[in-house]
């Protein structure tokens, strides 16, 4: 079932022992998969993780368990911050045009292979109901990815019902966590055979140790937390920057929230994390052979994307996403394509049974990562197998 929040964005939390975690997330090309483009990152450098300590009852500086579920779960797929323009990123087709055409040309094909490779703003008709719109995000706070037109503004303000990928930020997370922590834990607290110290060579792992360590996060995640949390923890930039404005996903829901029009959430965020559960060990060992591969371009990755984004390329995005060399002349670097599919394929799937009880209703207006819309798996597939026809708006 979709997760709903009011128009008046409310939700009281009583009795909580977990404290507010001072941190802002930051994202890399994992979690633009994971989200769409899920771009979202943070600065750790000069910050402390503060969690509460429930035995205690004050804080600690040591991270819990209950810390480990809050910061994998507020980083992974929820709350973005703002992209700064002095941000020194640098796109990287160019260069891969220009020194390493094969790869390039590879990624071209599988991009022109895509259905609806161009756009981000489109209509479903069904001759049953009034027109929805399908709009492409990207969770960052970049002008060139939050000026909305006129025309997108207009449709989004005179929508019935805003649906976004998820709704669960601040204390509507918290409280799901504090529910049921047991499924938090399973889902982001490593086995012993799922440990990255058991998953790659010791001077693979010395090297993740130190990754963490720049980072700035507590020692103790390195061996503590899934394969695919240190991925979406540690696959990010390093750009440091104010909170400023808010990211596309969340300007989106603010539009519906002065609007006082229902927003709603495809997905929980336990579901997002779980889905990424029960990988091959050799797909979580490549994993984080390609977050360490990819750390030094963390903006460039970042830079990429606003510019396929920019161009309403979201086929282009996608296929470099899912190509084999994404860094030219950097090897390993790709995500495994298993763990690309549970991000993106399965999910959309997911998205597309959930949204066509919105589109049936008519008037909605869904919201969702870029690279969930083209090809032949994507959304806007997936609805066009259901009988809507499919219109290109911007």
């Amino acid at each position: 079932m979709p997760i709903h929040i009011h128009s008046d964005g409310k939700l009281p939390v009583r009795g909580s022992t977990l404290a507010a975690v001072p941190l802002f997330p930051r994202r890399g090309l994992v979690q633009s998969a994971a989200c769409g483009s899920f771009l979202a990152r943070a600065d750790y450098s000069n910050r402390r993780i503060a969690i509460a300590c429930p035995r205690a009852g004050g804080v600690s500086h040591k991270m819990s368990y209950q810390g480990a579920l809050i910061l994998a779960a507020v980083l992974c797929f929820t709350i973005s911050r703002a992209v700064q323009a002095d941000c020194h990123g640098h796109d990287l087709f160019p260069v891969l045009k220009s020194e390493a055409p094969a790869a390039y040309a590879a990624i071209e094909t599988a991009a022109s292979a895509m259905p609806f490779r161009h756009g981000k703003l489109f209509r479903l008709s069904h001759a049953a109901s009034e027109p929805s719109y399908l709009f492409a995000t990207l969770h960052l706070s970049d002008p060139r990815i939050t000026s909305l037109s006129p025309r997108l503004i207009a449709t989004l303000t005179h929508s019935k019902i805003v649906v976004l990928e998820t709704v669960e930020t601040g204390d509507v997370l918290r409280r799901a966590i504090r529910n049921d922590q047991a499924a938090w834990r399973r889902a982001t607290v490593a086995r012993e055979n799922e440990r990255a110290d058991n998953l790659l060579h010791e001077t693979e792992f010395r090297q993740f140790e130190a990754l963490v360590a720049r980072s700035g996060l507590p020692e103790s995640v390195a061996r503590e937390l899934k394969a695919s949390t240190l991925a979406l923890l540690l696959d990010v930039s390093a750009c440091r920057l104010p909170e400023t404005k808010p990211y596309l996903d969340k300007l989106v829901a603010n539009i519906a929230l002065e609007n006082k029009i229902e927003t709603v959430g495809l997905e929980s965020t336990i579901e997002q994390i779980e889905i990424l559960n029960g990988l091959p060990r050799e797909t979580e060992r490549d994993l984080l052979i390609a977050v360490l591969r990819r750390a030094d371009r963390s903006e460039d990755f970042v830079e990429t994307e606003i510019a396929r984004y920019a161009e309403g390329d979201i086929g282009g995005l996608l296929a470099w996403l899912q190509s084999a060399e994404p860094i030219r002349g950097v090897t390993q670097a790709q995500i495994p394509p298993a763990f690309g599919d549970r991000l993106i394929t399965l999910r959309n799937r997911r998205m597309r049974d959930r949204a066509l009880s919105f589109l049936r209703r008519g008037g909605a207006f869904i919201a969702v990562g870029a690279v969930h819309l083209p090809g032949k798996e994507g959304l806007l597939s997936l609805f066009e197998t259901e009988g809507y026809h499919v219109d290109v708006l911007e």
